[in-house]
């Protein structure tokens, strides 16, 4: 099936009940079920990375390869990866490897994408897989784990619903009464993985970006995936979404890993062919990771003068040479990390710049001048170019005086402007409809704002070494 027949496909309640149906019958014939799965899968990353056409793609724990057939006929080149000659079957996918997923013999940064379905739940150490999709994937690749997790309806597999008394006990009765299971037994092939844990095991490697995370079945209510506990047992299977950081060792700049990460995800979620801006660029920490991030086909403008002002924490005047220094390691920092072709560099004051961007834009992310006056002309001008849908990220915020005091004067009651949080200094914004509460998250943050103003202070008189709070 094409990806535009799976695009055709009923969506809502209809999908779910012909799922349901399919499901039902998958035990004696797990063709209709997979296939569909496998199509829809394929038509979903061909829309958020695509075209996947020429692009190399792992297929971990690919079994007969549904999916490594289905991403095929969207040109994709595919490496099929299975631990096991009997999921393989007799018919395998060409060019299938038998390998283990936790330790790949593949090089490092070598793939475009990885699609880990049903797998997890299959291996002892969960953390090793993760381990190795980050190891595999090229920076701004992008990875997709589904797996069903314990507490689910299906959890147990065959053993369900006993698995629902627990890893120990729910196995135990059910092979008491029952035998062990045909296929898939506990601590054998079948392992108990949550969502809480899973979601940390991406969080804590340093070049993965979790983009999201959503019910496979129902992508709509992903919020449960927020809810701890209730996520256990709602979400019949979990997926994570993630991109690849890129290496940012040795390029200078304020802009944390946490941050990076944000940054990043942001930028991934945008439209293929899309436009990013980048308002203060420095010496390029945020614009390789904006530009190893955003979709194939995105162009990342960066607007900065390189005149060595506002360079930093008061570091609000400088020198020609200074501002020609940065403009040097700029150009060298994206070029080594390979993003070169993708960045368009606009070397000119956000506010001159506008004419030389044009249209709509997907995202615009603001680290520029920090003074109340060029802070709010950023937020206020470019921020009106974002298209709707799209995102608006300000650095600094809750920290700098000038760009929180834009950001309030801007934002706080803005009726086009949604919050969607912060990490660290880096707030975000999507421009859409504000939810209810979204005043009262902004305010929220100004404690955080306050202390940082103490920390500041306490650094200015020399009352306190470091770290500039951001």
């Amino acid at each position: 099936m094409t990806a535009t027949a799976a695009r055709e496909r009923p969506g809502g309640v209809a999908r779910v009940r012909e799922l349901w149906r399919r499901f039902r019958r998958e035990r004696e014939d797990p063709a209709p079920f997979y296939s569909w799965l496998a199509d829809e899968l394929a038509a979903d990353l061909d829309r958020r990375h695509g075209p996947l056409a020429g692009r190399r793609i792992v297929d971990l724990g690919c079994g007969p390869g549904y999916y490594t057939a289905a991403l095929r006929a969207l040109g994709a080149d595919i490496v099929p990866v299975d631990n096991s000659a009997e999921e393989l079957g007799d018919d395998p996918p060409a060019g299938a490897l038998l390998a283990d997923a936790g330790a790949l013999p593949l090089d490092g940064a070598s793939v475009d994408g990885v699609v880990c379905s049903n797998l997890l739940e299959h291996t002892p150490d969960a953390g090793a897989v993760i381990r190795e999709i980050e190891r595999v994937l090229r920076p701004g690749g992008w990875a997709y784990v589904s797996w069903t997790n314990w507490y689910s309806p299906h959890g147990g597999h065959d053993m369900s619903p006993y698995h629902l008394l627990g890893p120990g006990r729910g196995p135990r009765l059910y092979e008491r009464l029952h035998g062990p299971p045909r296929k898939n037994r506990y601590g054998e092939g079948l392992f108990a993985v949550h969502i809480g844990p899973t979601l940390r095991l991406v969080r804590e490697r340093p070049g993965l970006a979790l983009i999201a995370a959503e019910p496979r079945y129902w992508p709509r209510l992903r919020f449960l995936t927020r809810i701890p506990g209730v996520r256990e047992v709602a979400c019949w299977n979990c997926v994570i979404r993630a991109v690849r950081l890129p290496d940012l060792t040795g390029v200078e700049g304020w802009l944390t890993d946490e941050q990076a990460a944000r940054l990043a995800a942001a930028a991934s979620r945008q439209r293929p062919g899309g436009r990013v801006v980048e308002i203060g660029s420095y010496r390029g920490r945020s614009t390789i990771v904006l530009a190893a991030a955003a979709p194939p086909g995105a162009e990342v403008v960066a607007v900065d003068p390189h005149a060595g002002n506002d360079r930093g924490p008061r570091e609000w005047t400088g020198t020609q040479d200074e501002g020609e220094a940065d403009h040097r390691a700029f150009l060298a920092n994206v070029e080594r990390a390979g993003v070169a072709r993708r960045v368009r560099h606009v070397r000119a004051p956000s506010q001159e710049a506008h004419e030389a961007v044009a249209g709509e834009l997907d995202l615009v992310y603001v680290d520029g001048a920090h003074a109340y006056v060029p802070a709010r002309a950023d937020i206020r001008d470019w921020g009106a170019r974002v298209r709707p849908g799209g995102a608006l990220l300000l650095h600094d915020a809750f920290s700098s005086v000038g760009v929180t005091l834009a950001l309030l004067r801007e934002l706080l009651l803005s009726r086009e402007f949604r919050y969607r949080g912060r990490t660290g200094s880096l707030a975000e914004y999507a421009r859409e409809r504000p939810a209810r509460g979204s005043v009262l998250a902004q305010l929220v943050a100004l404690p955080w704002f306050a202390r940082n103003l103490v920390l500041k202070a306490a650094i200015v008189a020399g009352l306190r070494r470091g770290p500039w709070p951001y």
